[in-house]
């Protein structure tokens, strides 16, 4: 439902998923039960005598990491990161007993099959089987207790959310009535709200549709993604004089506050650890303060690494907490003048068209925020991951901002690297690299007491001295230098060949790069080098479920099949084991995220998110997790500073051969065996000119070739109704997911498609056709293009790399499946015009997509 309402163009059925503020799962299979799925076929008779509609594909669907149940994994995933509501999960801790079925007595939905996955996930027990976990016997069972009282708390919130600021009785009232009577039409609607609005308060319906098209992808991504500091640590900058005078001082100059420092210092997790504590400051205090941040990602999305993805996050943030929809609250011209920005923006296009717009507004709802006497506290991390006219920008426009008469409450710290010089007259600033020496040397103690056997003190005295003295304030240096060292120790290594090998390592964080890089072994080198290619120049970071597969294909050795490689040696099993190869051919430079976020007051004031992190289980599993770069200097160290010389990739412009690895590994995976009867599938209909891109209308659940007799739609999807539905062949199964009433067998979970999903896929079609899910296929469908483009328009046309991949993509087979392949008309035209142009190399493409490389090259090497 959350899918269907996700791709709607209907305004009431798309405000389903914008309403969904919390889903409670109730012992749930995400990854279905391999236990029952292995006796399944045995136990049918059984069951069916029992009276059980059983089929092969719903016993199928219990299996472990069935491709539906992959699917639709992701495609909730998506909706997840998109909407960030709270999800709560429940799970059995008995199993069944007293049927005499062997396996059935463990747990029917286990653990880990009952979890998401994704480290935001807040999941506990119950003391019930599967049969009992929604059975409570009175309201005081212990069950029942736990279940409402997460509803009530979930609730709470949303009330408490409603109640904020909430307008008077006869105001809303007459306010409903108005818009009740207005046309359908969204614009309508909003302009008889605005006109049925008092002009001292904003209507909240208006706010909350507002906030909804700030709202961008994985707004948060890169904080939730900075681990938390490590114990006893971070603690000095509450503590430091500069900082106690950037909260409490009336000297305008010193309401900025620059926290500098070299590459790997700390100061992302000093910033978050920081925010966290202004938050909980002002929650205590109840001062009624606001407490806005964005961390800038070089690395991520366009939005993630401008001046447009700063102001809208820090409207979202902000808005919530002003008292703009309170008509108790004295309206000033700072409040009126805000108000009728966001009501003459909501109604022409939902959206706020460019950055000088979004500027004006975060302007003026500061100014607004400050006439009320609020203290405000806007942390801004990695200013130096912007390009170096937009970050030129950001430093003038908050240096003004501190300054304004109208903003008297406002404070703001922004973090940085030393280099480029970036100062203001009169600002306060701090040097990360200087005052997180003792965090250090607390932390190097720990570690190495945690891993060196107690009665060898005197080894651990020794090495945390020379780590200390040789660290120079970069705490990232200390912590590889640590891992290799502790690495050494356990193969046996004495205590003065780790003292030498700690002095000779290099002091700069690029030369312990290449240090790291050589210590690979030559096996390991072409898998390595291809890993990082593929980091470093996908479109959007990649989940674990596709690097299992990604793995697989950039070996020398690459397998044949999915079903050959599920029986190989070098298959990974499990995301655990996964994970373990990725941090050894990385030698630690990549992670694998698993931070929780945090929950930022305000964020919990829009109807339609809760936006609550994890609760009180911290999980790190799941195939939702991603995998990236540990800091920004290591991309540098790859692209810009040779670092691909250290994995024999001698290359004048590396980002290309990271585009040219990813384009070629995406078509070795196309031509899989499993994806032949899906390609021929789309390739009939593809052929017919039956269109995919009808992604909008609820469908049909009859297969294209029947022709039952017409059913009255209230009782469409009665199991009765359904069993008449003719058997269809495997062929005739994968096309009903390509008809134009039906969804794409893509989730939506590529950057910018979710208007797709695969919830309303037949499993059976999934279960009998692809057997082994083929996770990036979804990432081919959606991103191969990208890559082709990149080349065409960074100056690679007629080099030799070029003229080989042309040559690869002008074989008639790899043109068909590539045309095949995607999701939408328009689409495949694109594809099918690049490849009909190749002869020429794509002069036109080229001139075509200049400029959007231009921006893309801007931020890249920036």
């Amino acid at each position: 439902m959350l899918a269907l309402s996700s791709i709607s163009e209907k305004p009431e059925h798309k405000k389903i998923v914008e309403s969904t503020a919390a889903i409670v799962f109730l012992g749930t299979p995400h990854r279905g039960s391999p236990k029952l799925a292995a006796i399944g076929d045995w136990a049918r008779s059984m069951v069916s005598s029992l009276r059980f509609q059983t089929t092969s594909t719903i016993l199928d669907t219990l299996g472990l990491k069935t491709t539906d149940l992959e699917r639709t994994h992701e495609a909730f995933c998506r909706l997840w990161n998109t909407y960030d509501f709270q999800v709560k999960t429940f799970q059995e801790s008995l199993g069944l007993t007293g049927i005499g079925l062997g396996v059935l007595g463990d747990k029917v939905v286990p653990h880990e099959s009952s979890l998401i996955g994704d480290p935001r996930e807040h999941a506990e027990t119950l003391q019930a089987n599967h049969n009992q976990l929604s059975r409570f016997s009175s309201a005081h069972d212990p069950n029942y207790i736990k279940v409402a009282g997460e509803i009530k708390a979930i609730y709470n919130a949303i009330d408490n959310a409603q109640d904020q600021n909430k307008p008077s009785q006869k105001s809303t009232s007459g306010t409903r009535d108005q818009a009740g009577k207005s046309a359908p039409l969204m614009s309508s609607v909003y302009q008889s709200l605005s006109e049925t609005s008092s002009p001292n308060f904003l209507d909240k319906k208006i706010l909350n549709d507002f906030l909804v098209t700030l709202r961008f992808e994985d707004m948060n991504a890169r904080r939730d993604s900075i681990l938390p500091p490590s114990l006893n640590t971070g603690s000095w900058l509450s503590e430091n004089e500069h900082f106690e005078k950037w909260q409490t001082s009336a000297d305008k100059n010193q309401h900025l506050l620059f926290i500098k420092g070299k590459p790997g210092a700390g100061k992302s997790t000093l910033m978050k650890e920081t925010l966290r504590r202004m938050q909980r400051q002002l929650i205590l205090h109840g001062d009624g303060g606001v407490c806005a941040s964005f961390f800038i990602d070089a690395g991520g999305q366009l939005l993630h690494r401008c001046s447009a993805g700063i102001y809208r996050s820090l409207l979202y943030q902000i808005l919530p907490q002003t008292s703009i929809c309170n008509p108790s609250v004295a309206s000033g011209l700072d409040q009126q003048a805000l108000i009728q920005t966001i009501q003459e923006s909501v109604p022409q296009s939902g959206r706020l068209r460019n950055e000088q717009q979004l500027q004006t507004l975060l302007t003026q709802t500061l100014r607004f925020v400050s006439s009320e006497g609020k203290p405000i506290f806007v942390f801004l991390d990695a200013l130096d991951e912007l390009g170096e006219v937009t970050q030129s920008h950001q430093v003038d426009f908050w240096s003004e901002l501190v300054q304004s008469p109208d903003l008297q409450t406002l404070r703001v710290c922004l973090s940085c690297r030393h280099f480029p010089n970036i100062s203001v007259s009169g600002s306060l600033e701090l040097k990360a690299d200087v005052y997180n020496r003792q965090d250090i040397f607390n932390y190097t103690q720990r570690r190495l007491k945690a891993r060196i056997a107690s009665d060898e003190e005197l080894w651990i005295r020794e090495l945390a001295s020379r780590i200390y003295s040789l660290s120079e304030g970069v705490f990232l240096w200390v912590v590889l230098v640590i891992e290799d060292v502790l690495t050494r120790y356990n193969l046996g290594i004495g205590l003065q060949m780790l003292l030498y090998k700690v002095e000779s390592m290099p002091s700069e964080l690029d030369g312990l790069y290449s240090e790291i890089c050589g210590s690979l072994t030559r096996k390991e080198v072409p898998v390595a080098r291809k890993m990082f290619q593929w980091v470093l120049a996908a479109s959007r970071p990649l989940r674990l479920d596709e690097w299992h597969h990604i793995i697989a294909f950039i070996r020398p050795l690459r397998p044949t099949s999915l079903t050959y490689w599920r029986s190989s040696d070098n298959y990974t099993a499990t995301d655990d084991h996964l994970v373990r190869q990725i941090k050894r051919l990385s030698m630690g430079l990549l992670e694998v995220s698993s931070e929780r976020p945090i929950i930022k007051p305000g964020e919990i004031a829009e109807v339609s998110s809760i936006n609550a992190g994890a609760g009180s289980m911290d999980h790190e599993q799941g195939s939702a997790r991603v995998v990236r770069v540990i800091h920004e200097s290591v991309y540098d160290f790859f692209i810009n500073k040779g670092g691909f010389q250290k994995l024999c990739l001698d290359t004048a412009d590396p980002l290309l051969d990271c585009h040219y690895t990813i384009i070629h590994t995406c078509l070795d995976y196309l031509f899989i065996p499993e994806l032949d009867e899906f390609v021929a599938a789309r390739q009939r209909l593809n052929s017919a000119s039956v269109s995919t891109s009808s992604f909008h209308s609820f469908p049909s659940e009859e297969p294209r070739e029947s022709s039952p007799a017409p059913q009255d739609p209230s009782v469409r999807h009665e199991f009765k109704n359904l069993r008449k539905l003719p058997t269809l062949d495997s062929h005739r199964r994968v096309e009903s997911w390509l008809t134009e009433h039906g969804l794409s067998p893509c989730d939506g979970s590529i950057v910018g498609s979710r208007r797709y999903s695969v919830t309303q896929e037949s499993i059976g079609v999934a279960s009998r056709v692809l057997v082994h899910y083929p996770a990036l296929l979804l990432y081919i469908m959606a991103d191969f293009q990208y890559h082709i483009e990149f080349l065409s328009s960074s100056g690679a046309l007629g080099s030799p790399a070029w003229r080989e991949l042309v040559k690869r993509l002008r074989d008639q087979k790899v043109s068909d499946r590539l045309t095949a392949l995607q999701r939408e008309n328009h689409r495949r035209d694109r594809t099918a015009e690049f490849l009909r142009g190749l002869p020429e190399h794509g002069p036109q493409l080229a001139q075509r997509l200049e400029k959007a490389l231009q921006i893309e090259m801007k931020f890249r090497q920036n």
